[in-house]
């Protein structure tokens, strides 16, 4: 058994800034390892990952996805094969046949597709008839939730996103103050973390950029980085270890590895620039191009999954977003995988196959899938930290399989410019939540907020999305 330790939101604090969270040790819990020692219950975290493309290219009604089979033994589809590669098949929920109206109704939106459908769906409110319409007419998820939990941790939310392109639409959602000639209240797009080195600072360095004529604070980061923040809090953590037990000594060393390593992964990419703090969105900080115009995206993802795990994992927040890519019209988003294709928008989604799509759709599902092992890897109470985790899949939009306008954001038009038949995920076993089932609700006409609302009460949050109330109880426990 473990010897008495640390609280349950201790941090080592180092020298120079550096902050290092604590997994969830056993000397932190009560006997039966559900609850903290002082009787509150484990924390619970929200996740949320966007996909920016449809089910289906122009022209094509036949997706790669959607499961033909409900309940818990569902045949996997081809674009899900990564959910069965992981092992996580079990721990995600698909929930398919869901539609958001291009009309005026609760949670609807104009026949502006990529301007306001991913505002209905992010927000749960109607966009695009009333107002400035260029703005998101709601919050965001995280922001609902960041509002209720986020005092808990250092950070109230984080939002990251795997494309480095910052421009463009975002997923993530404020209430801010209207410029003139606007409403008081309004609401703005947050910008994301597209730089995972700068992440990475972020979590574990209190880095503020100086307008002084001292010493240049980012030669400064550079030599702290490459120290090692454990090394800063090398004293603190000696004396944390002798104070635990054999288990949660084991479970705090396998902890730091994992810093260390993603310390090690993130100075092998980054090459000292002795430059100012005026632009510190550095290319060569981060993975290495592979090509004129083609990031590395599986080494992005693969640094983003471990930041997301150890931000949840230290408890440094409870609420994350992660963003495929924010520029979804012209070329878009380009991967090794569909470069020769072009980019993720305009030759893969408008104009190319099936087959070249759920590709695309494939690898977002697989980064996903892998997101949600690295929840299920961290041990936490009588369990894995996934069962404290709710975590969300959405994309940009459905298929249409009819020309009705009433369905179609451009009146059918395009099969892809639309909201119908569209499908989520959801992932965990927070608040009872019981995954691992294909939910078909083809003809019900539910609103994917519906699946947002239902995370939201799983992590403990009682208010809804928008206009749009209710919850999939089928989802939970005793349904």
């Amino acid at each position: 058994m473990s010897v008495r330790g640390p609280g349950r939101r201790a941090f080592l604090r180092g020298a120079a800034g550096t902050v290092i969270g604590l997994p969830l040790l056993d000397s932190m819990l009560d006997v039966n390892g559900v609850a903290h020692a002082d009787g509150t219950e484990l924390p619970c975290r929200y996740f949320m990952m966007q996909c920016p493309t449809s089910l289906v290219p122009s022209g094509s009604i036949e997706d790669g996805l959607t499961p033909t089979q409900t309940g818990f033994d569902y045949a996997i589809t081809p674009v899900l094969q990564p959910l069965v590669d992981h092992g996580v098949k079990s721990d995600v929920s698909v929930i398919s046949g869901l539609f958001v109206a291009p009309l005026d109704v609760p949670g609807g939106y104009d026949v502006d597709y990529h301007g306001q459908a991913m505002f209905a769906i992010i927000t749960g409110q109607r966009s695009g008839f009333t107002g400035v319409n260029w703005r998101p007419q709601g919050l965001s998820a995280d922001q609902i939730i960041a509002n209720a939990v986020g005092a808990e941790t250092l950070f109230p939310y984080l939002y990251y996103q795997l494309d480095p392109q910052p421009e463009g639409p975002a997923i993530c959602y404020e209430q801010t103050t209207g410029f003139q000639g606007e409403p008081r209240v309004v609401f703005s797009k947050i910008p994301p973390q597209v730089s995972p080195s700068l992440a990475y600072r972020g979590l574990f360095m209190d880095f503020m950029p100086s307008d002084d004529d001292g010493p240049d604070p980012q030669a400064e980061l550079e030599r702290r980085l490459r120290v090692s923040s454990l090394s800063y809090a090398g004293e603190q953590i000696s004396s944390l270890q002798s104070q635990l037990g054999a288990v949660d000594r084991q479970r705090l060393d396998e902890h730091l590895t994992r810093i260390r390593d993603l310390e090690m992964r993130l100075l092998a990419t980054t090459t000292p620039t002795g430059a100012g703090c005026a632009d510190p969105m550095l290319a060569d900080e981060d993975p290495v191009d592979l090509g004129p115009d083609l990031p590395d995206q599986n080494a992005r993802a693969d640094l983003f999954i471990d930041l997301i795990q150890m931000a949840f994992a230290c408890d440094m927040t409870r609420v994350l977003s992660l963003g495929g890519a924010s520029a979804m019209t012209g070329a878009g988003m380009r991967h090794e995988l569909w470069n020769s294709v072009g980019g993720l928008h305009g030759e893969v989604q408008h104009g190319s196959s099936q087959a070249e799509l759920d590709a695309a759709n494939r690898w977002f599902i697989d980064v996903y899938a892998r997101v949600i092992a690295s929840f299920a890897a961290v041990p936490e109470g009588a369990g894995s930290m996934l069962d404290n985790v709710a975590a969300v899949y959405a994309m940009e939009g459905g298929k249409g399989l009819t020309s009705d306008p009433q369905r179609s954001g451009d009146g059918g038009g395009d099969s892809n410019h639309s909201v119908d038949n569209y499908v989520m995920l959801l992932g965990g076993r927070s608040g009872g939540l019981v995954p691992g089932q294909h939910i078909d609700r083809t003809g019900e006409d539910l609103h994917p907020a519906m699946v947002t609302n239902t995370a939201m009460r799983a992590v403990g949050v009682s208010e809804t999305l928008g206009e749009i109330t209710g919850t999939l109880d089928a989802l939970f426990e005793g349904a």
